[in-house]
C-alpha cells in the first residue's frame, strides 16, 4: 500500500466529495471544516475514479469517499462497484449520500461494498459522527494489514535464516524486506570487522546507487558507531540536532538524511553489527518501527552468526580432509618401509641377472646366438624391474580423482604382487579363491590397495615362521556387497585385541605405530563399507573387507 498520513494513528484523513450540486458541495465543505481533514471534490463518477487513481499513483491515497448516488455520467452504484473491483482502490472507505430512502436502494449500495450511508438532508453532527466511525474502522483495518505485512516480513526473514547459509542472499532479502515494510529511503547492514575493529557496510541500498558493499568506517563515528558501541537502539527523527550524527557516515550519496533508526545486532552477549534505516517515507519513525526492526535484527544476527560458523566448519572440514590425506600418504610410506627389505631383494635379483647377462654378452668368443640370448635375458629383467618400480610408484602416488568402476580381483592381485617377496621371505603360502563374474564396484583403487596390502603385511608379520594365507573374493547373498576376506594361520587374536584393533595408536608390536588398521578402516568407511575381524587365540584370524556394489553417497 502507498504511504499516507492516515496510516498513522490520529493522522489527517483525506476525503473526496463526489457531488454535482455546487450548494451541497459548499455545505459539506463547511461541515468538514469542523474537523482536521483534507478535502477534494469530483463532480461526476468518471472524474472521481480518475482522481482516485491519480492520487494513488502520487502516493496520496484517498481515505474516504462521500459519494452521492445520483451523479452524472455513471451512477454512484457503478462507482462503488468499480472502486471495490480495483485492487489498488478496494480498501477505500465509502459513505453514500442519497435522497433515496427505500430499503432496496440502501441495501444495494451496502451490498456493493459501501461502508455506510446518509439520507439527505442530514445533520452535520451525524455526518461527522459517521465519518469518525468509518475512519476508526479504517484505521483498525490498516493497522491489521500493517501487522500482517510485518509478520509476513519476519516470517520471510526467518525462512531465509533457516533455509540458506549464503550470507549475501540473506542480507539482501532482509534489507529489501525492511525497506518495503518500514517504507524507508535507504538501509544498511553493518558488521564489525573482527580484525580491524572497524565497521563494514556489508550490504547497503540507496536510491541513487542501488546495492553497495564494502565501505568501511571507524567504529567511533556516527549514529551507527554509537549503537554498536553502546548496544542500544537509537531513533532520531531530526538528525541535525543529534550529537552522534556524522554526515560522512550516516548520509548516503544521492540524498539528504533527515531521520535515522538504528538497532544493534546481538548474538551471545556481544554486538556484531547494526541495521540502520534512513528517512521514513510519509512520516516519522515510531516506537513501533523500532520494535519491528529490533525483531528483524534478532533474526539477522542469527543468520550472520550461522554463516560465520558455517564458514569455520567448512574451513575445518577442508583442513581435516587435507590432514587425512597426509595421514593416508604417511601410512603408505610406512607400508613401503615395512616392505623395504623384500623390495630391495626383489630389485636386486633382476639387477644381478642384468649385470651377468651384459657381462657375458661382451665376451669376444661368444657366438651371436648366445650373445642375442643374453641380451634378451637382460631386456626381460629390465622389463621386470620396470614393472616392480611402476607398481611401487602407482601405490605411492597420492590419490587423484574420485571413485571409478573397478574389478576387485585386479586390486587383490596388485596387492599380492606388491607383497609377494615379503610373503616369500616369511614362507607364507598364498592361496586365492577369487570369485568369477564379480561386478565392477566404484572405488578409489590405490586406497583399496593400501587397505589390502596393510592386512596382507600384518598377516605375514603374524606368521614369521611360515603359514598359509587364503584370499577370497565373493558376492554377498543379497548381492549388495563385495566381500574380500584374508584368512591366516597365525596365533590368532584375543578378545581385547579384537575390541581395540581399529583404534588409532593401538598396537601389539614394539615398532608399530598403531595407525595402519585405523587408517584402513577409515578408507573402507569412506567407501561406504567396513572391515570385520574374526579370530581366537591359537585359531588364526580372518579380516573381511565389505564394500558396497553400488555408488556410496
Amino acid at each position: 500500500m502507498s504511504p499516507t498520513n492516515s496510516d498513522l494513528p490520529g493522522g489527517v484523513p483525506r476525503i473526496l466529495i463526489v457531488e454535482d450540486d455546487a450548494e451541497m458541495v459548499e455545505l459539506m465543505h463547511n461541515m468538514l471544516a469542523l474537523i482536521n481533514c483534507e478535502v477534494q471534490v469530483a463532480y461526476s463518477g468518471g472524474e472521481a475514479l480518475e482522481l482516485l487513481h491519480q492520487e494513488m499513483k502520487a502516493g496520496r491515497e484517498i481515505d474516504l469517499v462521500l459519494l452521492d448516488v445520483m451523479v452524472p455520467g455513471m451512477d454512484g452504484y457503478e462507482v462503488i462497484a468499480r472502486i471495490k473491483a480495483d485492487p489498488e482502490l478496494r480498501n477505500t472507505a465509502i459513505i453514500m449520500t442519497t435522497a433515496l430512502n427505500s430499503v432496496s436502494d440502501k441495501t444495494l449500495g451496502l451490498g456493493l461494498g459501501a461502508d455506510d450511508y446518509l439520507t439527505k438532508p442530514f445533520d452535520p453532527q451525524e455526518l461527522l459522527a459517521r465519518i469518525d466511525a468509518v475512519m476508526r474502522i479504517r484505521r483498525s483495518e490498516q493497522a491489521l494489514r500493517r501487522r500482517n505485512q510485518e509478520l509476513s516480513a519476519l516470517i520471510e526473514i526467518n525462512r531465509m535464516v533457516t533455509s540458506s547459509l549464503e550470507l549475501d542472499e540473506v542480507l539482501e532479502a532482509t534489507i529489501r524486506g525492511i525497506r518495503e515494510i518500514l517504507r524507508v529511503e535507504a538501509g544498511s547492514l553493518v558488521l564489525v570487522d573482527e580484525e580491524t575493529g572497524g565497521l563494514l557496510f556489508r550490504k547497503t541500498f540507496s536510491p541513487g546507487q542501488g546495492w553497495i558493499t564494502g565501505r568501511t568506517i571507524e567504529s567511533e563515528k556516527g549514529i551507527v558507531g554509537y549503537v554498536v558501541r553502546s548496544g542500544e537502539s537509537r531513533l532520531v527523527n531530526d538528525v541535525r540536532n543529534d550529537p552522534y550524527f556524522a554526515p560522512e557516515v550516516d548520509e548516503e550519496p544521492g540524498f539528504t538524511t533527515e531521520a535515522v533508526l538504528c538497532v544493534p545486532l546481538h548474538i551471545r552477549g556481544r554486538v556484531i553489527g547494526a541495521i540502520e534505516v534512513i528517512n521514513k517515507l510519509g512520516g516519522a519513525f515510531t516506537e513501533q518501527d523500532r520494535e519491528l526492526l529490533e525483531a528483524m535484527a534478532a533474526s539477522v544476527a542469527v543468520a550472520v552468526d550461522n554463516a560465520g560458523l558455517y564458514r569455520e566448519l567448512a574451513d575445518f572440514a577442508q583442513e581435516l580432509e587435507r590432514s587425512q590425506a597426509q595421514l593416508v600418504q604417511a601410512e603408505k610410506m610406512a607400508a613401503i618401509g615395512r616392505l623395504a627389505a623384500s623390495i630391495a631383494h626383489e630389485i636386486n635379483n633382476p639387477l644381478q641377472a642384468i649385470h651377468n647377462s651384459l657381462h657375458l654378452s661382451l665376451h669376444r668368443q661368444l657366438s651371436e646366438e648366445k650373445r642375442l640370448r643374453y641380451l634378451e635375458m637382460a631386456q626381460s629383467e629390465v622389463q621386470r624391474l620396470i614393472e616392480i618400480v611402476q607398481r611401487m610408484l602407482d601405490f605411492y602416488r597420492p590419490s587423484r580423482g574420485g571413485a571409478a568402476p573397478t574389478a576387485i580381483n585386479d586390486i587383490v592381485e596388485n596387492a599380492l604382487a606388491l607383497a609377494s617377496k615379503r610373503l616369500q621371505h616369511s614362507h607364507v603360502r598364498v592361496h586365492t579363491r577369487l570369485g568369477e563374474t564379480l561386478p565392477l564396484i566404484p572405488v578409489v583403487a590405490d586406497q583399496i590397495v593400501q587397505v589390502f596390502l596393510n592386512i596382507i603385511i600384518n598377516a605375514a608379520e603374524a606368521m614369521p615362521s611360515g603359514g598359509d594365507l587364503l584370499v577370497e573374493t565373493r558376492l554377498s547373498d543379497d548381492g549388495d556387497w563385495l566381500l574380500i576376506s584374508f584368512q591366516d594361520t597365525g596365533p590368532g587374536l584375543s578378545a581385547e585385541q579384537v575390541a581395540n584393533l581399529f583404534e588409532p595408536f593401538y598396537t601389539t608390536k614394539k615398532d608399530g605405530t598403531g595407525l595402519g588398521l585405523a587408517i584402513s578402516y577409515g578408507i573402507a568407511e569412506r567407501h561406504g563399507g567396513t572391515i570385520e575381524v574374526d579370530g581366537r587365540p591359537g585359531q588364526g584370524a580372518t579380516f573381511t573387507v565389505k564394500l558396497p556394489v553400488r555408488q556410496h553417497e
